[in-house]
């Protein structure tokens, strides 16, 4: 932190990707946003949410919330989209999804390592500030908390929240996003799983008999949710990474219970503590396997004693479901970009792109695509895309093309795997491989949590290389000619490219 405190200025800190009410303008601007109003938080919200996140419709602004009696404004549907993902990280918004992907090569090992470069800085004041709660003033269900989905076991105010902890042992702030519902006025239950950053935590004060201080920001600017929501390695603080990923540093405030930092651009913040043994029963709730996981089980609860928040508060919503869902678009871009990192950071040569498909919920379908460059390179790829932290926490099925083939394509990714596998040769099971608690597959939450991969061979034998049969298709030079020429009139879609080649004199 810089021990020079001071305050929040325009210049500083008050970037769109931090503050989310100068996000909002620019989705507005970029014709990306549509009013919501009147909906009811019994289901109504969840629903509206969940049927335009599978079509990837504009992000959603709800207003006069229904069945609301508290005030505050809801935000879903914020990233599902090339052009508000583009926009949130600074990119030209008017990118397509290819071209998003290759811009992202790369970008979260930039962010990472430039990470120490960009430490928050501490500032006295904020809007956050227009009014404050504590004590018995508080009463969390007057902000809104829908219930999402119908078989929910309760209302959420967290679910594109950040909450805020610190390493009781070395001093380092972790944010995570972990789902948050509303006991009652003053209590929150958080469902964290142990191999989570903020559990690890937890975890140490409880060692230590000690309460664990906790503050949790609900609403904020897209790179606060997008860093506090990256699967990051322990001890790499969020905070520094969303002053990397905007060229700038984040201002925070010092919360006044806790002493935790805490973004200054925040609409909704609370401060409270997670008692050891404190726990109550949460859930279930529709999650991103598009199941319900959970049930009703203990999970820890924290007791609120200051709430911040800005006049008409907007709470960022992110929610999950049955794919595809609010936030798996972008969680495909960035995490698929962050697993091409991590095979060039094991040393392993020429691959060509990576996705993780929103059909498989972002983590059990990947494709890989590489220029194979000797014997058993592809099984290689596939082993370590199952393995490396990318891949760790829940997965199943991992498929390695050449590099012709368009990861992002499961047209393409389908007619490989009907025509360059042998299915007795080209499937690899790899067993007892970590797995989720919310994974559908585990048959005992009680039992440890393992489960099975596949990774399957979908390259040319290598050893086929000059041989295999050719492939039938349209040279890139042909299909373009013919496109400028004849899309237009065909209805065929144009690209810029296109467009410019068709104007040319024959």
């Amino acid at each position: 932190m810089d021990a020079e405190a001071a305050v929040a200025t325009p210049e500083r800190g008050r970037l769109a990707g931090f503050d989310l009410r100068m996000w909002i303008e620019e989705l507005r601007r970029l014709g990306e946003l549509s009013v919501v109003q009147g909906a009811d938080a019994d289901l109504e919200v969840g629903a509206i949410t969940d049927l335009n996140a599978k079509i990837h419709g504009p992000a959603l602004l709800f207003v006069d919330i229904g069945g609301h009696e508290g005030q505050g404004q809801l935000l879903t549907c914020t990233l599902s989209r090339a052009a508000r993902l583009a926009s949130a990280l600074g990119f030209d918004p008017g990118i397509d999804d290819q071209a998003l992907v290759e811009e992202l090569r790369g970008r979260p090992r930039q962010w990472r390592e430039a990470a120490p470069r960009f430490e928050p800085v501490v500032v006295t004041d904020a809007p956050m500030f227009q009014n404050r709660l504590s004590g018995t003033e508080i009463d969390m269900r007057r902000f809104p908390a829908p219930l999402w989905h119908e078989g929910d076991g309760g209302r959420y105010l967290g679910t594109g929240g950040s909450m805020i902890t610190r390493d009781p042992e070395t001093g380092i702030v972790n944010c995570g996003t972990y789902r948050i519902c509303v006991h009652d006025e003053r209590r929150l239950g958080v469902c964290i799983e142990p191999y989570n950053h903020g559990a690890i935590h937890l975890q140490k004060y409880r060692e230590r008999g000690e309460p664990c201080p906790v503050a949790i920001t609900f609403g904020h600017g897209p790179l606060v949710y997008i860093a506090s929501s990256m699967p990051l390695p322990y001890g790499v603080c969020e905070l520094n990474v969303m002053g990397a990923m905007a060229e700038a540093p984040i201002d925070v405030i010092e919360g006044e219970l806790t002493g935790l930092p805490i973004p200054a651009s925040s609409e909704l913040v609370i401060e409270g503590w997670i008692n050891p043994g404190d726990v109550d029963f949460e859930g279930p709730f529709g999650e991103f396997t598009g199941y319900f996981a959970g049930g009703r089980e203990k999970n820890p609860v924290i007791q609120v004693e200051r709430v911040y928040f800005r006049d008409d508060p907007i709470v960022y919503g992110s929610l999950t479901g049955k794919p595809p869902f609010d936030h798996s678009y972008w969680r495909c871009a960035i995490e698929s970009s962050m697993l091409v990192d991590e095979l060039a950071d094991a040393g392993i040569p020429d691959v060509k792109g990576a996705w993780k498909h929103e059909a498989g919920s972002a983590n059990f379908f990947t494709v890989v695509a590489i220029k194979q460059r000797y014997a058993g390179h592809a099984q290689q790829v596939g082993v370590a895309s199952a393995l490396v932290a990318g891949g760790a926490s829940m997965g199943r099925y991992v498929v390695v093309v050449d590099e012709d083939v368009d990861v992002m394509d499961l047209d393409e990714v389908v007619w490989c795997l009907s025509t360059r596998t042998d299915p007795a040769r080209s499937i690899q099971v790899l067993r007892d491989t970590p797995t989720n608690p919310i994974d559908p597959m585990l048959e005992d939450a009680e039992a440890s949590w393992t489960g099975s991969r596949a990774v399957i061979n979908a390259c040319r034998p290598f050893h086929r290389l000059d041989t295999f049969s050719k492939v039938v298709s349209v040279s890139p030079e042909l299909a373009q000619r013919v496109r400028a020429q004849w899309g237009r009139q065909l209805g065929w879609p144009m690209t810029t490219a296109d467009m410019s080649r068709s104007d040319e004199p024959s």
